[in-house]
């Protein structure tokens, strides 16, 4: 008798894929929004039945690799940058301040300069 393991999905809103897992290691792991997308497979989670184990879901600046519409697909670049571009952006930092600083006054000193102002 063959023993398999459930590997499983989860998504977000834009049906990207936000976590996957197998039932072997995780076997406790609450299933009820998940997507099951193979009910014979291995202990490690696999998104295809030949892929890599315990594959990425993010790239390194975060953005979602997959997505699910009746199948796992690899997202598209346009739909990473997309999601990039949505990713809020950190403060500047002191040293980005101090630039930001010195290059208005190097404007302001100009114009001063140059007559411009009175």
């Amino acid at each position: 008798m063959d023993f398999y393991n459930r590997h499983y999905i989860l998504l977000d809103g834009e049906n990207r894929i936000i976590d996957g897992w197998s039932d072997g290691p995780l076997a406790g792991k609450d299933t009820e929004d998940a997507i099951c997308i193979n009910e014979q497979g291995g202990y490690q989670f696999r998104l295809f039945t030949d892929g890599e184990e315990n594959p990425a879901l993010v790239d390194e600046t975060g953005a979602h690799l997959w997505k699910y519409a009746g199948e796992v697909k690899p997202a598209t670049e346009a739909e990473k940058e997309a999601e990039r571009e949505s990713f809020p952006q950190p403060e500047p930092g002191e040293e980005e301040r101090l630039r930001q600083r010195v290059t208005e006054l190097e404007e302001a000193l100009e114009l001063l300069l140059s007559g411009e102002v009175a």
